[in-house]
C-alpha cells in the first residue's frame, strides 16, 4: 500500500467521522430547537436541520452500501446543509443576508471539503 492510498484512506475516515459528528450535532440541535421554535421560518429551518442530520448519516451509509444512491444523497446533503445554516442566521435571531449569504458558501466549501474526501461515489 503506498503513501498516498493511506492519506486517501485517512481522509475518507475523517470525512465519515464528521459526517456521524454533524448528524449527532443536527438532530440533536433540531430536538432543541423544536420546542423553541415559533415562527413558520424556524420550524421549516428545524425540518431542514433533520434532515440535513439523516442525509448525513444516509451520506455514510451510500458511501459504503447501496452504491447508486450515492452521488444523489451527496448532492441532497450539500443541498441541506447550504439551506440549513442559510436559514439559520435568518430566522434565529434579526434577519441579516449578507451573514446568511456568507455562511452558505462557507457550508457549501464545507460540503465540497467533505464529498472530495469521502472518495469517488462507487459505481453500483
Amino acid at each position: 500500500m503506498n503513501h498516498i492510498s493511506v492519506v486517501r484512506r485517512l481522509l475518507s475516515a475523517c470525512a465519515v467521522l464528521a459526517l456521524l459528528g454533524l448528524a449527532w450535532w443536527m438532530v440533536s440541535g433540531g430536538l432543541r430547537n423544536l420546542a423553541q421554535a415559533r415562527t413558520i421560518g424556524q420550524r421549516v429551518e428545524t425540518a431542514v436541520q433533520f434532515a440535513c442530520g439523516f442525509l448525513s448519516v444516509a451520506t455514510v451509509v451510500t458511501r459504503f452500501r447501496w452504491h447508486r444512491f450515492g452521488r444523489p444523497v451527496r448532492v441532497a446533503w450539500a443541498i441541506a446543509l447550504a439551506a440549513m445554516v442559510g436559514l439559520s442566521a435568518l430566522v434565529w435571531g434579526p434577519p441579516m443576508l449578507h451573514i446568511a449569504l456568507l455562511f452558505v458558501a462557507i457550508a457549501l466549501l464545507l460540503a465540497w471539503a467533505i464529498i472530495w474526501a469521502l472518495g469517488p461515489a462507487p459505481a453500483a
